[in-house]
């Protein structure tokens, strides 16, 4: 015990001593600095590399254009050799005003000093569609709050007020901003703000990097001796897959991914989710496509901003209902995978095995990509936009603790590590309550109703409470327009509020013991019943998804009763689906939903959810050219963000998730004849869900 206690404590230093080095090496920085080599360099330097590797005239500044990113490779690049020295590129970013008072240009053109022109001083004074422009910046702002860039000390200078547009300069790495153009800017009367520079090889290599390095260079090992010695055991010596050592092969690709790829239809299961869980999922990650383009840097920001604002972005504003249609599969299998096989004395006396199931079958892969956030993410690529990103990886430095422990959505919600795990913390909370009403449903018939309905009434009675006190006055955060207060405080105090979002789980428990009720005693049901039922489904579903609509305004009535009611309605018009599809009354869409092709992709659905973010962050960071919106560039970007999540996903469950799986039921084997498992994990040792981290047994 004191053993492990030193060893969690020894991790914890490590970590601790990571989080407060620098991602960048600001000793780099400061060291080239030196004004008398600068004006050498200014004078002997050929002037037209770095001048091209400059940011020109912001295109479209009128519809939002957010600047002009220059070449940010080829400034880093650039070495020129002159006597007695080499002078070496450094890509700097400012943030221009276009707001300047006093501008007066004088009569020669800077445009070959500074990449600007009398064009752009023009614009600087024009007045037409200047508080879309402010309005469109303001919302892209408050958009870096709820995706984590989140609170204002982790923007960049310069960004957290007023209209200003960025504009790179590629400079002699001796020399600072003001030294190289000061003399132009000082001239024409215009103001502008530092923002950041970048040198080559100015990312510090930390005590965390290494960690990622040495745990990857073990699970490497450990992949190639299991595979290595399932290959001689399978090929060579012939022999079946019940007689080789699991314990040896748990870590073997081979088996993993045959395991991954091999499936069985297990008494019970509820092949529907399969392809719900699937579904969603895409919804998921086309959904935070469209939100992570405000990470980068768009030509076209007023464009984006007016198309997501209309009813045409309906279908992707309503994604937000997804994480809703996820919490009511977490409630449903909860009962439907614990019913059948506990007692209420059996759940308390193994309470602490509930609890271990859920938190080990989660944590490594939550464990695994934490790491690579913290770690090899800041090594993996590089660009202009990358220093904005940065601070996502700062957060996995700081925070990492309150992500593997679930409560980031309260100690650290600005600051969240992973800013879609806030899921995974509400999830996880309402996992950890769950046993109050499970209790009552192991007791009887008469029980488990009165039980789960004394849950969701008490769920939805505090949560409407909760909604009237707060009275927002609208029910998405595009509703909120460019008020960053308001969206910040809706997002910390009802978005992520494990409350607000509980009526969905209750609702989904709810259905898992309705469905294993009407496994045990099947009835007809009249036509008439089954036509309401999917006409109230439809209807009900069509309506939260228009609650959706960005177009649409609510009075301070309808708002609170849509933020009171809408998540639980959504959960009940979903769970009818899951319900028909499962009684037999599904038809076509349950064909569609239990497709065999839907079960990869739900099995690899929680690494998929858990690395799509962080790759779309990469994918934005590296851009070297301002982004064009549009519908199709969208999609465009979709493909390639789900192709490389895909890819990875799949890496991550036969490398990490599979592996730990299978060690997971050796360690735990006989610490209880009927553990409770959470459906967790399937006979194959692949984890199969989304963002619930619970499914049927296959």
């Amino acid at each position: 015990m004191v053993r492990w206690v030193f060893v969690i404590l020894l991790i914890v230093g490590i970590l601790k001593v990571s989080s407060s080095e620098n991602l960048y090496d600001d000793h780099l920085y400061q060291s080239v600095l030196d004004n008398v080599t600068c004006q050498r360099h200014l004078q002997e330097m050929q002037s037209f590399p770095f001048f091209d590797a400059s940011g020109g005239i912001p295109q479209s500044i009128t519809l939002g254009g957010q600047g002009s990113l220059g070449n940010y490779h080829q400034c880093l690049s650039i070495t020129q050799q002159i006597p007695n020295d080499t002078i070496i590129g450094k890509y700097c970013m400012i943030g221009v005003p276009l707001q300047q008072s006093g501008l007066s240009p004088p009569a020669f053109d800077p445009g070959a000093i500074l990449g600007l022109n009398r064009t752009l001083f023009e614009l600087i004074n024009m007045d037409e569609n200047g508080t879309d422009i402010e309005k469109v910046l303001q919302f892209e702002r408050a958009v870096r709050v709820v995706l984590g860039h989140g609170n204002f000390r982790a923007l960049p200078p310069g960004t957290q007020g007023g209209l200003e547009v960025k504009v790179a300069v590629c400079l002699p790495r001796s020399c600072t901003t003001y030294e190289a153009i000061g003399r132009y800017t000082d001239r024409l009367n215009v103001s502008y703000s530092d923002q950041y520079c970048r040198l080559p090889g100015d990312k510090v290599f930390s005590t965390v990097d290494y960690i990622g390095v040495v745990t990857i260079v073990i699970l490497g090992t450990l992949t190639a001796i299991s595979t290595t010695y399932d290959l001689y055991i399978t090929f060579f010596l012939e022999k079946a897959p019940a007689e080789t050592n699991k314990l040896l092969t748990s870590f073997s690709v081979y088996t993993n991914t045959r395991r991954l790829f091999t499936f069985s239809k297990s008494p019970g299961s509820i092949d529907c989710l399969d392809g719900m869980r699937s579904l969603s999922i895409l919804w998921v990650v086309i959904g935070h496509t469209f939100t992570n383009i405000f990470s980068g840097t768009t030509i076209n920001l007023l464009d984006a901003f007016k198309w997501t604002s209309s009813s045409k972005a309906t279908w992707f504003t309503a994604a937000v209902l997804s994480v809703d249609t996820f919490f009511m599969m977490s409630g449903l299998l909860v009962v439907y995978t614990t019913v059948k096989k506990m007692t209420p004395m059996s759940l308390v006396k193994n309470i602490h095995l509930f609890y271990l199931h859920r938190l080990l079958r989660m944590f490594p892969l939550l464990a695994a990509v934490v790491l690579f956030q913290a770690s090899l993410f800041h090594h993996s690529a590089d660009g202009p936009n990358w220093p904005t990103l940065s601070s996502s990886i700062q957060n996995c430095r700081d925070w990492w603790w309150s992500a593997l422990l679930h409560v980031q959505n309260y100690v650290n919600v600005t600051e969240i590590c992973l800013d879609h795990t806030w899921y995974l913390s509400v999830d996880t909370q309402l996992q950890i309550l769950s046993p109050l009403v499970l209790f009552w449903v192991l007791r009887g018939r008469l029980s488990a109703w009165i039980g789960l309905a004394c849950g969701l009434a008490a769920s939805i009675i505090c949560t409407t409470t909760y909604t009237y006190i707060k009275s927002y006055t609208a029910v998405s955060m595009l509703g909120f327009g460019s008020n960053i207060g308001l969206i910040s405080d809706y997002f910390k105090h009802y978005y992520v509020n494990t409350l607000t979002r509980s009526p969905p789980f209750v609702v989904g428990m709810l259905l898992g013991y309705l469905l294993h009720v009407w496994r045990e005693s099947p009835r007809r049901i009249p036509k008439w019943l089954l036509a309401a039922g999917w006409l109230s489904a439809l209807a009900i579903g069509s309506g939260m998804i228009y609650c959706n609509n960005p177009a649409v305004e609510f009075t301070q009535f309808w708002a609170n009763f849509l933020n009171s009611y809408m998540r639980g309605l959504w959960a009940m018009a979903v769970g009818w689906v899951v319900f028909a599809c499962a009684a037999g009354y599904g038809g076509p869409i349950n064909w569609f939903l239990s497709l065999t092709m839907w079960k990869v992709l739900a099995r690899i659905s929680y690494a998929l959810y858990l690395i799509h973010y962080p790759i779309q962050f990469i994918i934005r960071g590296q851009s070297e050219v301002p982004y064009m919106f549009s519908l199709r560039n969208v999609f465009y970007l979709f493909y390639t963000d789900i192709s490389l999540s895909l890819m990875l996903a799949i890496a991550l469950c036969v490398l990490v998730d599979a592996p730990f799986s299978t060690i997971q039921k050796i360690l735990l084997q006989g610490k209880s004849k009927q553990p409770p498992t959470n459906g967790h994990p399937p006979p194959n040792g692949v984890s199969s869900s989304t963002e619930v981290l619970v499914t049927v047994n296959k």
